[in-house]
C-alpha cells in the first residue's frame, strides 16, 4: 500500500515506500485513526513532524501525525512510532456557539429543528464553512456540493427540535450521527497539474448492498464463499436501557424504547436516568415534547451491541471503495443459515511484514432466520421460484 505525505495545499510531495507496518482505520461516523512504524533514523525523523498530513492510494482521507515516539524493540532496532487521527478532529477544535462567544456573553441552551441531516449539516456550514463572525473557524479548501454520489438509503425524513449547550462541532454532529446512522466525513480530491487539492463535507448514507434489494450488486460476506476469514461476533447488553426517566428543569418524562410500555416491568425493565436540566421549556406540550425527544436520543444511544468483523482475503472478491463503503449495508452468513444485514462501521487497513489486509467492522441492522419469509430471494420472480402452489 502507497503512503503519501502531503504538502500543504494537500497535495502528495513524497511517497513513503519503505515502512515497518501501518494501521489506517476510516469510520463511519466517528473520527479515524492511524498508527506507522518506520525505522528511526534523522531522515524518518524529518520526514514526520507532528501536524504532517498523511495520505493512502486506498482512501480519500486524510490523517494528520499527532505523536511520535522514538523507541528500541525486542530485536534491538530504533523505530519510530507514529500516530494520529483523521482530519474530521478539526471538528473538535470548532465551537458550536459562534455567536455567543464573538458577543462575549455565556449561553444557555439552545435549540434548533429541522431534519436530523440538515441539521447537521447547517452546524458545519455555520461554523466550518460560512463563518463570517469568527473566519478562523474556516477550514480551508472546501468546495460546495459533495464528491461521491449520495446513498441509496433514505436518511430519516422526520423533522425534530434538537436542544444543545456549548460544546464542539465534533460533539454535535457525531450525537446526531449514532442517533439517526447518519456518517460523516472530509474528502480530499487531488488535482492535476499542481492546483490545490479540494476537501468535500458530508453528512451521509451509504447503499443497501444486501439481496432484500435488486438496485445494487448484493455483497455477501462468508466464510463458505471463501471471502472472510478469522472472523469475531459480540453481542451484549451491558449498556442496554428501553426506559428513560429524563428531569428537566419543570418537568420529567418516563420515556419508552419503541416497542416499550408501562408494562414493562421486572427484570425486563432497563431503566436510564437522564439529566435534562438544560431544557428550560415552561411546563406544557413544547417541554413533554422536548423531553419525549431527549429520552429517545438517549436510548438510542444505549441498545443492545451487536458487532460482527473479519479478515477479508488481499484478493477476495470485493474491495472496499469499490464494492462496498462506509455507511453501506451488507450481509454476513454463518454456517446455520442465518443471515444478518450488517452496517459498516469502520474498515481497517493493516500492513507489516506478512502483507496487506483489510477488516470491516460491522453492526447489526436485521437478522434473518433461514426459512423465514426474509430468508426468500427478494429479487426472485415468482414464476422462476422453486416449488409450488398447493390447492385450497
Amino acid at each position: 500500500m502507497d503512503l503519501f505525505i502531503l504538502d500543504d495545499t494537500l497535495r502528495r510531495s513524497q511517497v513513503v515506500d519503505t515502512y515497518e507496518s501501518l494501521i489506517w482505520t476510516e469510520r463511519f461516523k466517528a473520527v479515524g485513526d492511524f498508527e506507522l512504524q518506520v525505522k528511526s533514523d534523522r531522515g524518518t525523523r524529518a520526514l514526520f513532524p507532528a501536524g504532517t498530513r498523511l495520505a493512502i492510494n486506498a482512501s480519500k482521507r486524510v490523517m494528520e501525525v499527532e505523536t511520535i515516539e522514538n523507541k528500541v524493540n525486542s530485536n534491538g532496532t530504533n523505530i519510530l512510532s507514529i500516530k494520529g487521527r483523521s482530519i474530521e478532529k478539526l471538528l473538535m477544535d470548532r465551537s458550536n456557539r459562534r455567536d455567543s462567544i464573538a458577543a462575549g456573553d455565556t449561553p444557555g441552551a439552545s435549540n434548533t429543528t429541522g431534519t436530523p441531516g440538515n441539521i447537521a449539516r447547517a452546524m458545519f456550514d455555520t461554523i466550518c464553512r460560512n463563518n463570517t463572525v469568527i473566519p478562523g473557524d474556516v477550514i480551508p479548501f472546501l468546495q460546495p456540493g459533495s464528491m461521491l454520489p449520495a446513498g441509496s438509503i433514505p436518511e430519516p425524513s422526520e423533522v425534530v427540535t434538537m436542544t444543545y449547550n456549548t460544546g464542539t462541532v465534533y460533539d454535535f454532529i457525531q450525537n446526531v450521527a449514532d442517533i439517526y446512522d447518519l456518517g460523516f466525513r472530509l474528502l480530499r480530491k487531488e488535482l492535476p497539474n499542481g492546483a490545490t487539492s479540494q476537501l468535500y463535507f458530508d453528512i451521509y448514507t451509504g447503499d443497501d448492498r444486501t439481496t432484500l434489494q435488486t438496485t445494487n450488486d448484493a455483497v455477501i460476506f462468508s466464510a463458505e464463499l471463501d471471502n472472510l476469514s478469522d472472523t469475531t461476533e459480540l453481542t451484549s447488553t451491558a449498556l442496554y436501557k428501553n426506559v428513560a426517566y429524563v428531569f428537566g428543569l419543570n418537568g420529567s418524562k418516563i420515556v419508552y424504547l419503541p416497542g416499550f410500555d408501562a408494562n414493562t416491568a421486572g427484570f425486563n425493565r432497563r431503566v436510564l436516568i437522564v439529566d435534562a436540566h438544560d431544557i428550560e421549556l415552561a411546563d406544557g406540550p413544547a417541554l413533554m415534547a422536548a423531553l419525549e425527544q431527549r429520552g429517545q436520543e438517549e436510548l438510542a444511544k444505549n441498545g443492545v451491541v451487536i458487532a460482527f468483523d473479519g479478515e477479508i482475503p488481499q484478493f477476495g472478491s470485493y474491495i472496499y471503495g469499490v464494492h462496498y463503503d462506509l455507511g453501506d449495508l451488507v450481509e454476513t452468513r454463518n454456517s446455520d443459515g442465518l443471515s444478518t444485514n450488517m452496517l459498516v462501521t469502520e474498515q481497517i487497513f493493516a500492513v507489516d511484514a506478512t502483507g496487506t489486509r483489510s477488516y470491516p467492522t460491522l453492526e447489526s441492522r436485521l437478522l434473518i432466520t433461514a426459512g423465514s419469509w426474509y430468508a426468500w430471494d427478494a429479487g426472485e420472480y415468482w414464476d422462476d421460484a422453486d416449488g409450488y402452489w398447493a390447492d385450497a
